[in-house]
């Protein structure tokens, strides 16, 4: 057998003299960058990423249905970043969400949002708080998202969050944010929250981190992306809504090993066409 040390593979089997080492089912690490469409500086360096890294828009911002084309071109997938009432009772943008809407409202609501960012595949909530723990809210707004053919995922800015509850209620497949990368700023902190979204995935088989269009945080995915470990793999936000499996580490197959074969071991006996057969 050879001496060749195959480093992170569960398993492998020799079979006519050739390794062949099983492979290594990868986990999954979903990325999502929040508050797309204000700043087209800091946007651009979040287009700059793979195109696995999942982008969630704000209908109202500037350059919404720029981004939402751009971000069709590159394959990235795309969430409508819906903004919603928070406890605090800070002002949201137009056309968020609010306790007390209609069904019919959060429908208009969610469709006006739609058309603005017509390649979405779904839609997280920017803020909040206090919509995402309101019973009747969610139930409309899943009824809508039904409509719309989008999927729900909750970023958890309240841990009493009933999103999840009420859109299994209502046959909606929805996610839940695992990993905030930027509740600091600084540079330390966002690759520490960094390590914690890739050790979550090793040890449950996926993360959804969610993060900001921030320098830091640019800065800590920019090194941290080309470095993943090779048993984690970066997805888009779909792939984890649509439950596919990604694709495996490819099996290492030694073609070769250090044992001779039979028939180059001595005595020989001639035979045509082929190099020695053991006496």
């Amino acid at each position: 057998m050879s001496k060749l040390i195959l480093a992170g593979l569960k398993s492998a089997v020799v079979f006519a003299g050739i390794l062949f080492a099983a492979p290594v089912q990868a986990a999954k690490l979903a990325i999502v960058i929040d508050d797309i469409g204000y700043h087209q500086k800091e946007d651009a360096q979040v287009y700059a990423m793979p195109k696995a890294v999942s982008v969630a828009i704000i209908p109202s911002a500037p350059h919404a249905q720029q981004r939402n084309l751009q971000a069709q071109q590159q394959g990235r997938d795309v969430l409508i970043h819906m903004p919603m009432q928070p406890l605090n009772q800070q002002k949201i943008e137009a056309g968020g969400l609010t306790l007390g809407l209609t069904e019919t409202e959060v429908k208009q609501r969610v469709k006006t949002a739609k058309d603005i960012v017509s390649y979405a595949i779904g839609m997280n909530n920017h803020m909040g708080s206090a919509a995402t723990s309101d019973v009747d809210l969610m139930t409309k707004l899943m009824i809508a998202l039904r409509e719309q053919h989008l999927f729900f995922l909750d970023s958890r800015t309240i841990g009493r969050s009933v999103a999840h509850k009420i859109a299994k209620e209502q046959g909606i497949t929805s996610l839940e944010r695992h990993i905030f990368l930027d509740d600091s700023n600084e540079y330390a902190d966002v690759q520490h929250q960094f390590q914690r979204a890739v050790h979550y995935a090793q040890k449950h088989g996926a993360a959804i981190a969610i993060g900001h269009p921030r320098k830091n945080t640019v800065a800590v995915l920019q090194a941290g992306l080309k470095n993943l470990p090779a048993d984690v793999q970066l997805v888009g936000i779909g792939s984890l809504w649509r439950n596919e499996k990604v694709v495996p580490i490819k099996p290492f197959i030694l073609l070769f090993n250090d044992i001779p074969a039979p028939t180059s071991t001595s005595p020989y006996q001639f035979v045509p066409m082929l190099r020695g057969v053991p006496q």
